[in-house]
This record gives structure tokens, sequence and C-alpha cells, in this order.
């Protein structure tokens, strides 16, 4: 049995035939193939034709919905956004799309292509999947700009644009109220302690989330904001609340750990560190960097030492190939005592004792 040509399996997914699909994928077809005229894959294809059948079946083999085309580099969720298969948009953001990810060329979310086609069934799958509505374009437009200025060029569908706005508003004023709501948030953002426990005896959720609002805080659960911020005693008591000290936030993917010895708060660091169950070398989504990785890049000793005293990893490297020693070497030289310690695996790191 001979392996598909690229062209053949291309021309089914082209002519929405799932069954010739699915037997050219069981003879060895790549799923992730791409259509060498218009540099979109079979995936983008399929999702652009509101072919969710096809699209289902190409995620089930492996194909990837991460990916750009070739020339605007949109991906597969911008193809199936323009199509204005709802279906297929859901299939696509189950399987792990990015609902904000960013065409190359024009700097337009999924979002925007759905208001820019005049797809309110779209908009609202999108926004229920919590798009982002303070991006803006690579030209220069914020959302509500793009979005004005559609609403000025448009001679017909304009009732599909009103009821995309109408949606927009609803979740503006859905957002604005829970972020009120995060009072417990809004206590440690202000650094005030007493506020912070009387909203934990109140019954405040611990490790409820900041909504999306293209933020400083989106995502992240009180503890992030402690660590990051420096407040110490505050994240002392979130943890005796319970606080989820592994918790990651969906930008950096960062945990507590990272955001403390980031910022230098190396007395945060030692709370965090004797946590039990604490994740010492999570690497975070963007570089591949350990807390030990970030403290040392800062150039935070102190943070460095107390993660190494408390075992962290050595070995971990990030995306850019470096280990905590190679990191060390660049920010704080190779004859500096703790570079020298991370360098090998006998000698001990000189570490400074630091309260608890």
């Amino acid at each position: 049995m001979t392996t598909p040509t690229r062209e053949e399996f291309i021309a089914a997914v082209q002519d929405g035939d799932a069954e010739r699909v699915s037997a050219l994928l069981r003879r060895g077809a790549d799923p992730s193939a791409r259509d060498t005229a218009g540099g979109l894959t079979a995936l983008m294809i399929a999702a652009g034709r509101g072919d969710a059948a096809t699209v289902r079946l190409l995620l089930a083999a492996g194909a990837d919905v991460y990916t750009a085309d070739s020339r605007g580099g949109g991906t597969a969720l911008h193809k199936a956004v323009q199509g204005g298969d709802s279906d297929t948009v859901r299939v696509l953001l189950d399987a792990g799309a990015f609902v904000d990810a960013v065409a190359a060329t024009t700097g337009h979310t999924p979002l925007m292509d759905a208001l820019w086609y005049k797809w309110p069934d779209v908009v609202a799958v999108l926004l229920d999947h919590h798009a982002g509505l303070n991006l803006s374009t690579h030209y220069g437009f914020s959302m509500r700009e793009h979005f004005e200025y559609e609403l000025n060029v448009n001679t017909r569908g304009k009732d599909k644009l009103l009821a995309a706005e109408r949606l927009l508003k609803d979740r503006n004023q859905s957002d604005a109220a829970a972020a009120e709501a995060q009072k417990l948030m809004g206590a440690v953002v202000a650094g005030d302690l007493d506020a912070v426990r009387r909203r934990l005896s109140e019954g405040a959720e611990v490790d409820a989330r900041f909504p999306v609002v293209n933020g400083f805080n989106d995502g992240h659960t009180p503890l992030l904001v402690a660590c990051r911020d420096g407040h110490e005693e505050i994240a002392r008591e979130l943890i005796a609340a319970g606080a989820d000290v592994n918790a990651t936030e969906p930008t950096f993917g960062a945990v507590p750990l990272h955001k403390a010895v980031y910022n230098g708060h190396a007395g945060i660091t030692a709370l965090l560190v004797g946590v039990p169950g604490i994740d010492l070398d999570f690497q975070g989504i963007t570089n591949g960097y350990t807390p030990l990785h970030d403290a040392l890049w800062h150039g935070y000793e102190e943070c460095a030492r107390v993660l190494v005293v408390a075992g962290a990893r050595r070995d971990l490297v990030g995306h850019d190939g470096k280990s905590p020693a190679d990191i060390a070497r660049e920010s704080l030289g190779a004859d500096h005592p703790l570079t020298r310690g991370l360098s090998t695996t006998t000698e001990t790191v000189a570490v400074a004792a630091h309260p608890a």
C-alpha cells in the first residue's frame, strides 16, 4: 500500500470528503500537510470550510492546531472564524487552540476576525472562551477602534455587527462586575493585610482568579500577585488558608516561586520552598526557565541560594539550552562562588541563613 501524495490528501480535504480523508490518513497521509499553493495546512483548509467532521479527523490524527499559515501568519482558528462555523470554532478551542492567537501580518485575533466577518454567533463562542477585548492590531487599531471602523465602512450586515456589539458590551459589564467582586484580590493588590484576613474569614475563595481584561493580574490568583508584589505576610496568610503554591498564570505560565524570585523577594522565596508539595523546578511556558534560572538571570543571589539549599535541580535547561550554571556565568561571572557551586555536583554552595 503506497503512502498518499500530499496533493491527493489536500484534494480530499478540499472536497470535504471525510470518508476519503479518513482512508488516506490510515494509509499514512501526513495530517499536517500543507497546500504548497496557498501555504495552508489541511487543518486550516477544513477549518475555513467549516468542515467540523474533517477537522475532528485531522486533530485525532495529530494535526498541529497551533501552527500558522506561511503567508498571513494566521492559525486554523482564524480560518474557522472567517468561515463562520461555530461548531468548528468550538472543536478547535476544545483542542487547545489559542483564543487570542495573533496573525503575524495583521495582528488580528480570532475575535477581531469574527467581528470583521460579521459572525455574532462566533463572537459569542470566543467571548465564552475569554477572548481578550483590549488588544490591538499591528496597524494601530485597538479592538474598539477596529470595530468602530467596521461599523462605519459596512453598508450591509449592520444588524449582525450591532448584535456583536451587544455581546461585547455584555462581556465588558461582566468583567467589571467580576473584578469588583474580587475583594480578596483587591486587598492583596493594596497590600492590606488586615483586609486580607477579613476577606478570608468571610469565606473568600483563596484561589479565585482575576478575570482576563488584558491587564497585569489577568488569570492570577491572590498568591501569585502577593508573591510578585512582595507582600510576604499576606502570602503567609494565603498559604495558611490553603492557597495553591503551584498555581500558574496564563501569560508566562509562571508559578508563585517564579514571581517571587523574578522580583528578588528572598523572604517569600524561603516561605514558599518550605511548603509541602511545592514544585521547585516548574518550567515556565515562554522560555522554559525554572525559578532558579529566573533568580540567577536577574542577579538575585539570595533567592538562588535559598532554592539550591531547598534542592532545586541544576540540570534543567531553558528553551535557549541554558542551565542555571550557564545563566549564573553570564549574570554573576565565572568566578562567582555561586557560579562555581552550580557548575559542579560536589561543591557546596555557600548560603547565608535567612529567617523563615
